[in-house]
């Protein structure tokens, strides 16, 4: 079994089943595989791979940690599906532990700024049919910003929230014609407040930032029930 994608910014080469399970698993989710909110079974799944039902299960597991796969004692397994409410706390969330990270942490480096435009400019070539790459980038530009927070557990807490964003952002590329149009200035605003800093004007910026987005998809999300 190989896996047929990821999303980037894991460390390291894939060393175990469960890795490649988890990756596997993680690509299907975000190109659209499986609908949101549907049911998946840990047999079929193990059956589809050529693998043990115990590696899936783990796999699984590693899944609803990150927010892309959720479990009901009564119901089963399935695909996340966001509510509104779900995605405006998650997006609030986000937006607050950047603030925070932005306040309290390191100003950010000359590297860090340049690596931060470079992507900006990678989201201006972004094509509607490239957002799974988009996904990456975006998990990769705000990454760089929590990463000069000296705080381990406002690190944890962000990075925990990544599989919350990612199908969040993913369905709404997804789906929302020319989403995607304008998407590195959006984030090159976001930089321009990082660089000027301004712990005040970042924490407004990066709350209309997330707010936006959030209030994008909510518009746009299916009745799942």
């Amino acid at each position: 079994m190989s896996p047929s994608g990821v999303l980037k910014g894991d460390k390291g080469m894939i060393k175990t089943v469960v890795d490649q399970i988890r990756f596997e698993l993680r690509h299907r989710v975000l190109v659209g595989s499986w609908s949101l909110g549907e049911r998946l079974y840990e047999e079929e799944i193990a059956h589809d791979l050529g693998v043990s039902r115990s590696a899936v299960r783990e796999a699984v597991r590693l899944l609803e940690q990150e927010g892309l796969l959720v479990r009901s004692a009564h119901r089963g397994l399935f695909v996340a599906s966001p509510s509104g409410r779900d995605t405006l706390e998650v997006a609030q969330l986000r937006a607050v532990l950047e603030a925070s990270a932005v306040r309290y942490g390191a100003p950010p480096d000359p590297g860090t700024l340049q690596e931060m435009d470079r992507i900006c400019r990678r989201l201006d070539e972004i094509a509607d049919s490239d957002h799974l790459e988009a996904v990456n980038l975006d998990r990769e530009f705000h990454g760089l910003i929590t990463a000069h927070a000296d705080n381990r557990l406002l690190l944890q807490k962000h990075r925990e929230l990544d599989g919350h964003v990612a199908i969040f952002f993913h369905w709404v590329t997804a789906h929302v014609p020319g989403r995607l149009d304008d998407i590195g200035e959006r984030h090159r605003v976001l930089l321009k407040a990082y660089a000027a800093g301004d712990p005040e004007a970042f924490t407004r910026c990066v709350l209309q930032h997330y707010e936006g987005a959030a209030a994008e998809l909510v518009r746009h999300l299916p009745d799942t029930g």
